[in-house]
C-alpha cells in the first residue's frame, strides 16, 4: 500500500511539473518514434540512439494518444526522478538515520545528472530508482520485487546484466522465485536484441550505435579512458559525495561496504567498456552515483556523530539493531524483525552532531555544483523555448504536407529525432547530406555554433528564426536514399 502511494505521489509531482515549460531530449524523441513505428509494424532502429528496451515498453503504449505521448512519457520519466529522491531517502535513513535520508536526497537532488536528466525526460530517473529501490526491496525480504526492479534496471543499461545475473544465481540456488528468474532470463535478452533484429537486420545493432561517434564530453574521447571514467564519477557524483561515500564505507558496517563494492563495480564496469571502445557517456554512471548519494548521506552524518562524541567526551555508545542485509543467516530479514539482528556499539554524540554532519554535506554540494545547476536551468528553458517555436516555425513554411510534397527533408544529426517525431517522418537518413533536391530544417543546437547543416548553395529561404530556419529546392526525391 506504501509502495502504491509512493508512486502515485511521484506521479502527481510530475505532472504538476508540466505546468512549468518543458522540452524532451533527443533519446526520449527517438524513444516516441520507435514507439509509434513499432505499433505500425514498420520499426526502424538503424540510426537514433542505441536500443533501450524499457522506455519503449511505454511509448508504445503512449503512441495511441500520439498527441499527449511526450507529455504522457515525461510523467513517466519524472516520476522515476522522484522515486529516485524517495529511495535515496529510505537507504540513506536505513544506513545511517534520517539526517543521513535527507543529506542523501539533497547531494542526488544537487547532483550535475539529477535535474537535467529528470527534467528532460531521460532515463537515468527511472534507473536509480530502480537500482535504489532494488537494494530496499532486497533488504525488506522482498525478493521478487528487487527482481523486478533490477529486471527494469536491465532494461535500461547493459551494465546492470551481471548483477541481475548474480541476484537471478543467488535466488536459485535458494530455491526462490524460480519461475520470476526465469522469465527475467528470457525478457531482458529477447527484449534487447529481438527489436534490432527485426528492425535493424542484426540482435547486435544497439551495440554497434554505443561503439559509434560519442557525444560531446564522453570518456571515450578522453586520452585514456579508463581514468576519464574515474574522473566522471567524482563530477558527476560531485567530489563531496564521493567522499562522503568513502567514509561511509570506512565507518560504516557490512551492508554499506557491500552496496560502496557494488557502486565501486559498476563504476569500473564502464570503464572497462568504455576501455573497449563504447561511449563511456557519463550518464552511465548514474546507478552507481545514486547509491553513492545514500552512501554520502550516511558517511557525512556517521563522521559527525562519532567526531562531536570524541570531542564532546560523550564515548557512551547504544546498542542498536543493524539491519546487515541478511549476513548472519544468509537471507534478507522483514521491516521491524530487529530481535534477530546483531546489535552493535554506536556513539551516541551531541543531539546537533548528526544534522550538522548532514549539512555540511549538502553546503559542500552546493558549492560544487551551484554554477553547473544555474547553467542548466537555463538551458533547460531555452530547449523548451527551441521546442515551442517548432511547430510555428513549420506553420509559417507552409505546413507539414507542403514541405514533404516539396521534396525529401533533411537536418541536423542533433534535430533530427525532434523532426522526425513532430513532422512523421522516419529517423533513417534525415541527417543524410543536404543536397538538392531537398527542404533543410536547419537548427541553431545547445552545444556547437551557428545553424546545422551548414548553409547549401541554390536553396531559397523560407522562415528564419533565432533558432530555426526552413530552406527549399523542390524536386522529386526519396524520404530514404
Amino acid at each position: 500500500m506504501r509502495a502504491t502511494a509512493a508512486v502515485a505521489a511521484a506521479v502527481v509531482v510530475a505532472a504538476l511539473s508540466l505546468l512549468l515549460p518543458w522540452a524532451l531530449a533527443f533519446d526520449p524523441l527517438a524513444w516516441l518514434v520507435w514507439g509509434r513505428e513499432t505499433g505500425r509494424l514498420a520499426l526502424d532502429t538503424t540510426t537514433g540512439p542505441s536500443w533501450k528496451p524499457f522506455p519503449v515498453l511505454f511509448t508504445v503504449v503512449f503512441a495511441l494518444w500520439e498527441p499527449a505521448a511526450p507529455a504522457l512519457w515525461l510523467i513517466v520519466a519524472r516520476a522515476g526522478g522522484v522515486l529516485a529522491l524517495a529511495g535515496a531517502y529510505v537507504l540513506g535513513t536505513r544506513l545511517a538515520g534520517r539526517w543521513a535520508g535527507a543529506a542523501a536526497v539533497v547531494a542526488m537532488a544537487l547532483s550535475p545528472w539529477w535535474l537535467f536528466n529528470t527534467a528532460l525526460g531521460n532515463s537515468e530517473g527511472l534507473l536509480g530508482a530502480a537500482v535504489l529501490w532494488a537494494v530496499i526491496a532486497h533488504l525488506s525480504g522482498h525478493t521478487r520485487a528487487a527482481l523486478a526492479c533490477a529486471t527494469a534496471a536491465a532494461l535500461m543499461r547493459p551494465e546492470a546484466w551481471p548483477f541481475l545475473g548474480l541476484y537471478g544465481l543467488w535466488l536459485w540456488r535458494r530455491g526462490e522465485d524460480r519461475r520470476a528468474v526465469v522469465a527475467a532470463a528470457a525478457i531482458v535478452p529477447l527484449l534487447w536484441f529481438g527489436p534490432d533484429l527485426l528492425g535493424a537486420g542484426g540482435a547486435l545493432g544497439a551495440s554497434h550505435t554505443a561503439r559509434g561517434v560519442p557525444s560531446p564530453g564522453s570518456a571515450k574521447l578522453a586520452d585514456v579512458p579508463f581514468l576519464a571514467v574515474l574522473g566522471d564519477t567524482a563530477t558527476i557524483s560531485t567530489l563531496p559525495a564521493v567522499l562522503g561515500a568513502l567514509l561511509a564505507a570506512f565507518l560504516g558496517g557490512p551492508l554499506t561496504r557491500r552496496i560502496f563494492i557494488a557502486a565501486a563495480a559498476w563504476v569500473v564496469l564502464v570503464a572497462v567498456m568504455t576501455a573497449a571502445g563504447y561511449a563511456g557517456n557519463p550518464r552511465y554512471l548514474v546507478a552507481a552515483a545514486a547509491l553513492g548519494a545514500a552512501l554520502a548521506g550516511a558517511g557525512a552524518v556517521l563522521l559527525a556523530t562519532r567526531a562531536a562524541a570524541r570531542l564532546t567526551g560523550r564515548n557512551e555508545t547504544t546498542h542498536e539493531p543493524v539491519d546487515d542485509g541478511g549476513a548472519q543467516n544468509g537471507s534478507p530479514r522483514l521491516p521491524g524483525d530487529h530481535d534477530a539482528a546483531p546489535r552493535v556499539a554506536v556513539p551516541r554524540g551531541p543531539a546537533w552532531a548528526a544534522p550538522l554532519g548532514a549539512l555540511v554535506l549538502v553546503v559542500a554540494v552546493v558549492l560544487t555544483t551551484g554554477d553547473t545547476l544555474r547553467d542548466q536551468w537555463a538551458e533547460l528553458g531555452a530547449r523548451a523555448a527551441a521546442a515551442d517555436a517548432f511547430d510555428p516555425v513549420i506553420e509559417q513554411a507552409g505546413g507539414r504536407e507542403a514541405l514533404v510534397a516539396c521534396s525529401r527533408i533533411r537536418t541536423s544529426a542533433r534535430a533530427r529525432s525532434l523532426v522526425a517525431w513532430r513532422l512523421d517522418l522516419p529517423l533513417r537518413d534525415l541527417d543524410a547530406r543536404p543536397e538538392a533536391p531537398a527542404v533543410i530544417i536547419r537548427s541553431k543546437w545547445f552545444y556547437g555554433e551557428g545553424l546545422e547543416p551548414g548553409p547549401q548553395p541554390g536553396f531559397e529561404p523560407l522562415v528564419t528564426t533565432p533558432r530555426w530556419q526552413i530552406v527549399k529546392a523542390c524536386g522529386q526525391a526519396s524520404q530514404l536514399d
